[in-house]
Formats: C-alpha cells, sequence, structure tokens
C-alpha cells in the first residue's frame, strides 16, 4: 500500500510546482527511487546495445543491495521502481534483492522484457507483492517481435508468461513498449493486444538514440522526415481515440501528441523545465546515484554514503540545476517527459485529468 507520507509529498508537488514554474519540486523531497541491477540482457533488440555488455562481477551483491534500500528508506524513499540497463532477472539472486525491499516494507514495482517470468518464477514474486509489473514489448506476433526484440518465438513466451502472472494473482501488470519507425505499424496492435489481455494499461516512450545505443546512428534524420511525421501522426491520433474509448493507454494526450514534435528536433526540443533528481532519485548497478539515464556521472555513492550528504551535496544540487535549465541532452522518454509536462505551468492543465487519475490510484492503495 502507498504510505501516508507518499501520498502527501507527491501531491504536494503535484500541486505546488505548476505554480511555481517546478522549482517547488526541489524543496520537496523524492519520495520515488529508480534503481538498475545489472546491465547484462539476455535480449537482443534492434533498438539499443544494452545486450552487448559481458556479465561484470563488480556489480553489487543483495547484501550491498540492502544497505543501499536502507539508506533509501531513511531518506524518506516509499517505492523503488526495480529496473536493469539490460534485465533483472538474469541475475540469480534478484528475489533475494526484491526480499529486502518487501523486509523493509518498502513498495516496489518491477520493469522486465518478461520473457525468463516462468511460473515457478511469477509465484515467487507473487509472494513479494509487488505493485506493479512493466514488461517490454514492442511487436504483436513472432515474427514482429524477432524484428524488434531479436529472440525467436517471443511473442509466444510472452503471451504464455503474461499468463503465469495472472495465474499467480498479480494483477497490476502493464505493458512498456517505444514508438520506434520499425514497428509503427503495432502500435495500436500492442495497445489492442494489452486490453485484450485484461492487463492494467500500456505505456508508450519516444525512441531517443543516443539513450538505447551506445554510439548513436543517424537514425534522427528518419524520424524528422516528413514522410514519417505524416505516418507517426496519424497512428498518435489512433492511439488517442483508443485510449479515450478503452481507457487502456496510460500515457496523457498531450505527451502523445508531443512526441511529434520532439520527432521533428530531437536534439533542441525542450517543451518544460526537467525535475528528473528532484523529483525521484536514480541508483546504477554500483550504488552511484546519478542524475538520470543520460546524465550519469557518480553524484555519489550509495554504498559508502548516506542519501542525505548526497542530496544536500552541492554536486547533486548543481546537477539538478543543469537539467532545470536544459543542459543535458533533453530526451522525452516518457518516464521523464511525462513527469516534466504534469509538473509544469505549461502542461498541467492538459495533464491534469491524468493526474487526477494517478492521485486516485495511489489513494485507492492505501
Amino acid at each position: 500500500m502507498a504510505s501516508l507520507h507518499l501520498i502527501r509529498n507527491e501531491l504536494l508537488r503535484a500541486t505546488l510546482s505548476p505554480m511555481t514554474g517546478g522549482r517547488a519540486s526541489a524543496h520537496i523531497r523524492p519520495t520515488i527511487a529508480a534503481v538498475y541491477l545489472t546491465r547484462f540482457c539476455n535480449s537482443r533488440c534492434t533498438m539499443c546495445d544494452f545486450w552487448k555488455n559481458e556479465r561484470d562481477p563488480n556489480e553489487l551483491s543483495s547484501e550491498q543491495w540492502g544497505v543501499i534500500f536502507s539508506r533509501l528508506k531513511a531518506f524518506g524513499v516509499d517505492f523503488v521502481g526495480v529496473n536493469a540497463s539490460g534485465e533483472m532477472f538474469t541475475r540469480r539472486d534478484v528475489f533475494d534483492i526484491l526480499g529486502h525491499l518487501r523486509d523493509l516494507g518498502l513498495g516496489f514495482g518491477i520493469n522486465t522484457n518478461g520473457t525468463l517470468l516462468t511460473s515457478r518464477k511469477a509465484k515467487l514474486l507473487a509472494n513479494l507483492h509487488p505493485r506493479q509489473v512493466t514488461i517490454g514489448l514492442d511487436g504483436v506476433g513472432d515474427e514482429s517481435y524477432f524484428v524488434t526484440r531479436g529472440l525467436k518465438h517471443g511473442f509466444t513466451k510472452i503471451s504464455r508468461n503474461l499468463d503465469n502472472l495472472r495465474n499467480v494473482g498479480i494483477h497490476g501488470v502493464y505493458i512498456g513498449s517505444v514508438l520506434m519507425r520499425e514497428n509503427m505499424e503495432d502500435w495500436v496492435r500492442i495497445a489492442e493486444f494489452a486490453h485484450e489481455k485484461g492487463l492494467a494499461g500500456v505505456r508508450f516512450t519516444a525512441f531517443h538514440d543516443s539513450y538505447f545505443n551506445q554510439s548513436p546512428t543517424a537514425s534522427g534524420s528518419v524520424y524528422s522526415s516528413p514522410e514519417f511525421l505524416a505516418a507517426a501522426e496519424r497512428e498518435i491520433e489512433k492511439l488517442i481515440a483508443l485510449k479515450r474509448r478503452t481507457g487502456i493507454i496510460k500515457n496523457s494526450e498531450e505527451y502523445l501528441r508531443r512526441v511529434i514534435d520532439y520527432y521533428r528536433g530531437p536534439t533542441s526540443y525542450f517543451p518544460v523545465p526537467c525535475l528528473q533528481g528532484s523529483n525521484r532519485i536514480e541508483i546504477d548497478a554500483y550504488g552511484n546515484v546519478t542524475l538520470c539515464s543520460f546524465m550519469t556521472d557518480s553524484l555519489g555513492n550509495l554504498v559508502r554514503q548516506d542519501m542525505e550528504e548526497i542530496w544536500e551535496s552541492e554536486q547533486h544540487r548543481h546537477a539538478r540545476d543543469a537539467a532545470y535549465a536544459g543542459n543535458c541532452p533533453k530526451c522525452f522518454l516518457s518516464c521523464y517527459g511525462e513527469e516534466n509536462l504534469r509538473l509544469s505551468a505549461r502542461g498541467f492543465a492538459q495533464t491534469f485529468g491524468d493526474s487526477l487519475t494517478r492521485a486516485t490510484h495511489l489513494l485507492l492503495s492505501r
């Protein structure tokens, strides 16, 4: 259940940030953290290079993650999003790590490609009571899945593993999908699949070359071509119509439409201040606190330091100020872009309905 502390802080942030151009968020401590357990992946996604990383024995142990979670809780964090710059279920000790969160009374959600969620693992996960499970999916059908994710029979496996989650009573299951040129014909089909499966929702994110690839390609020119933009705009409007009809799509309409603007000028698009670092904490696979997935310089290390020390440091404050001013790669990933719109003066009114839904969800999860 969401804690009163989390509900209070996030409602306060949602109210005061738009009134102050986002400035108030810097004075409200984050209650949410995102951790990245490993850089190793079992997929072969065509849009990213994460899978090229080898296993690294220097990644944190389960015991070290336990220390980090304790320090996050002492700082005031109530919810942890468990991710990976790869695939979290490639770690043999992943359930030990998640067990630390349960033992500390911290709510958590996970992001996974879903290919390793066997019935046994689904049962183990259900015993830990995650608030939500997000599974990455960029194509409907085995052929489309192979084109985007590089694994044979991947869609069949995902469909079966979604059933595994439902069969053990995990209901807060979402699809996460990237709006790419390669899967544009499947954008609507992915949302329809989530609806037909009875899932909690689907969230889309813009493609960002420098996030998914270590050496960015020239794909930006393709995404900004008039032909692609016209086709993408038509598909976005179909998604919005489906959202209005079924509620299955959890992105705001404002975000979905602005994805087209982002694709027109991905290196300069910065519609509202970025509040990353102020509204949540990110920790990489080595315990480093970073500002976000793009600004990855270490601002401190939670294995050796308390979060209080890192948060109050001049280095962390300067990083937050840099993001606010747009001195950053200017991404429009939904995990950052949606929050920034929701907490801004410019985007508040347009995203109010989605903010109200989010607040209701927090209150009902008590």
